[in-house]
């Protein structure tokens, strides 16, 4: 499974990505139209909206830690991600660390703007009023 584990930077960071946004899926990692409404609802997954020049698709997730704030990922936890590596969305995998103080952590491989294309071909999602828009 490629992507990159946590470092020693990660963890003197502490997540700093995690806690501003979660990382997003591929179809590939639920297979099945049952298995992304299982996860939407389990309450710990959700559907996002991506209304850009470029694109207007969705793209499936992890929730908000703090959904009234819109930050955070709600697997970050005090000492890391809750879920082990290989369960782990492929954002999140596929977040390069950064190797210095004062760096950015780059995300890498298939965009958001990718994945949401991908999971509109899927046939995966549910159709838009489930999700509360008409």
């Amino acid at each position: 499974m490629e992507g990159y584990r946590e470092t020693d930077m990660c963890v003197r960071c502490g997540g700093k990505c995690c806690q501003l946004q979660p990382g997003h899926c591929l179809p590939s990692e639920f297979g099945s139209e049952e298995a992304v409404m299982d996860a939407l609802n389990s309450g710990r997954y959700g559907v996002i909206l991506l209304l850009d020049s470029d694109i207007r698709a969705r793209v499936l997730r992890p929730h908000y830690k703090k959904r009234d704030q819109r930050v955070g990922c709600i697997f970050h936890q005090a000492n890391g991600c809750e879920l082990p590596w290989e369960d782990r969305p492929y954002g999140c995998r596929m977040l390069r660390p950064r190797e210095r103080d004062g760096e950015h952590c780059k995300p890498e491989g298939i965009s958001i703007s990718e994945a949401a294309r991908m999971w509109e071909r899927s046939g995966y999602l549910p159709p838009m009023p489930y999700l509360g828009f008409e």
